[in-house]
């Protein structure tokens, strides 16, 4: 399938702040170095990464909507993290409204926040893009695109560990996709 790029950044222009435009590009540049240094489709990525964050700003009631829209129904850890609604009411708007059906690159917009279990190439990419993008200035940044540079799996593992420590801090409740996820990472040998 091809992406008309210009029209999804013309979109995520118009549907987002500057603020998170701006972090959506910085998205995408990512996206798109990632994907050329890992063998993934650049296209695709750079399309992902345009839409990854299509529904952050909306209403939690329109968010809703999407998700439902699109068969996801919420367990009681999930429906607690309205922060992480947004990558899968964004399946919603992407299919419904943009008429865009491919399933590698929904996955990779669902998953983006709390990652899964069953993460491909791809998958990768997009949450590590959107983890290490240009505008991130958390501490360790420089340290996980370090480790997104050198190799997919160490830095998914880093990453996890960072998610997993950050929920427990704050006393929130982990996801089952992002439990799976920790213990996927943490159990690979490679």
């Amino acid at each position: 399938m091809a992406f008309d790029l210009e029209k999804l950044e013309q979109f995520a222009k118009k549907t987002l702040s500057e603020k998170r435009f701006y972090h959506t590009s910085c998205v995408v540049a990512e996206a798109q170095k990632l994907a050329r240094r890992y063998g993934c489709d650049v296209e695709k990525a750079m399309a992902a990464a345009w839409l990854h964050d299509i529904c952050k700003e909306m209403p939690r009631e329109e968010q809703l909507q999407w998700l439902t829209k699109y068969g996801i129904i919420l367990d009681g850890i999930q429906r607690g993290q309205p922060k992480t609604w947004h990558g899968m009411a964004a399946c919603g708007l992407i299919k419904y409204q943009l008429g865009i059906d491919d399933p590698e690159l929904l996955h990779a917009v669902r998953y983006h926040t709390t990652a899964c279990g069953r993460m491909s190439r791809f998958d990768e990419v997009l949450y590590l893009a959107d983890l290490t993008s240009a505008d991130r200035n958390y501490p360790d940044v420089d340290r996980m695109r370090r480790l997104a540079e050198s190799g997919l799996t160490q830095a998914m593992r880093e990453a996890l560990r960072f998610a997993v420590k950050d929920l427990v801090e704050r006393s929130l409740g982990i996801s089952r996709e992002t439990f799976e996820a920790y213990n996927a990472y943490i159990l690979r040998n490679e």
